[in-house]
């Protein structure tokens, strides 16, 4: 790879979130701005809660700033930092993506989800006609969860610690996918009959986080998504594996998302690119 070059002509992008420790997208739109000979770069932003919408109305007013990635716990309150966003996001209720237009508006739009289907499928697993269970209803998941509706989720239980959000999401969900059965779900240790077990919520992030739920043995069936990406084994991972399932953090998700990151930024991927994240995945 090429050397980093920053000079006055450089274009920014940023990943705004708190914490960022853990985001991946940096390393990923850097090595696709060095394979695509663009002389760009994007940074990390930590940006806490009460002061979200100044600092990133900051950001937008600077003249070399094309576009910000939103990640947690920023995705539903981004939506007010833009002009227009997409059915999608809308649909949603949140958005993980924005970036300026030719006249200066900003345009949203949301990938979390699609980008998770679009994972799981690499890895062999078919969400058409699976039960889900789902913990965390805010604006990560409710992209996932929104995906997997579109993709044929047979049905999607949702838990989240404030119920509403499930109330909401489900309300939301059975709207627009009405083959897709979603609940609401008060107990979220249950995952009886579930082929697909899903953490959308932050639990597991911290040092010292347990599971999100106070789960008993898992059958060796049902596949596991935690989409934490650091530490890159959490607790939920770890007794997944240890009850013989498949198991995967948000890598899936990641890769997932970055053609389309390319293309919502306008960058052109070269055909030989996702090579470089052609690692093994552990599962």
């Amino acid at each position: 790879m090429q050397a980093l070059r920053i000079d006055g002509s450089t274009r920014l992008f940023g990943i705004v979130g708190s914490p960022v420790t853990q985001v991946k997208t940096p390393q990923l739109m850097n090595a696709l701005f060095d394979a695509s000979g663009i002389n760009a770069t994007c940074l990390p932003f930590d940006v806490p809660v009460n002061v979200f919408e100044p600092a990133v109305a900051g950001l937008q007013a600077l003249g070399n700033l094309d576009g910000l990635v939103v990640t947690v716990p920023h995705k539903v309150r981004a939506m007010a930092m833009v002009d227009d966003m997409s059915d999608t996001a809308r649909r949603v209720g949140a958005i993980n993506v924005m970036r300026q237009q030719p006249d200066g508006t900003w345009y949203g739009d949301m990938f979390d989800g699609t980008g998770l289907v679009q994972g799981l499928t690499r890895l062999g697993f078919e969400v058409r006609g699976q039960r889900v269970k789902q913990l965390g209803a805010g604006g990560a998941g409710a992209a996932v969860a929104h995906a997997l509706a579109e993709a044929g989720a047979a049905s999607i239980a949702l838990s989240d610690p404030q119920r509403e959000l499930s109330e909401q999401l489900s309300a939301r969900l059975n709207r627009f996918y009405p083959d897709c059965e979603a609940r609401v779900d008060v107990d979220p240790a249950n995952v009886a009959g579930m082929d697909l077990l899903i953490n959308c919520s932050p639990v597991g992030m911290k040092p010292g986080d347990g599971m999100p739920a106070s789960f008993g043995a898992f059958s060796e069936a049902m596949q596991v998504v935690d989409i934490i990406m650091t530490p890159a084994e959490t607790p939920l991972l770890k007794h997944a594996r240890q009850c013989g399932c498949r198991a995967t953090n948000g890598r899936p998700m990641i890769d997932g998302q970055l053609a389309a990151f390319a293309t919502f930024f306008g960058i052109d991927m070269p055909a030989a690119f996702p090579i470089l994240f052609d690692a093994p995945i552990r599962t």
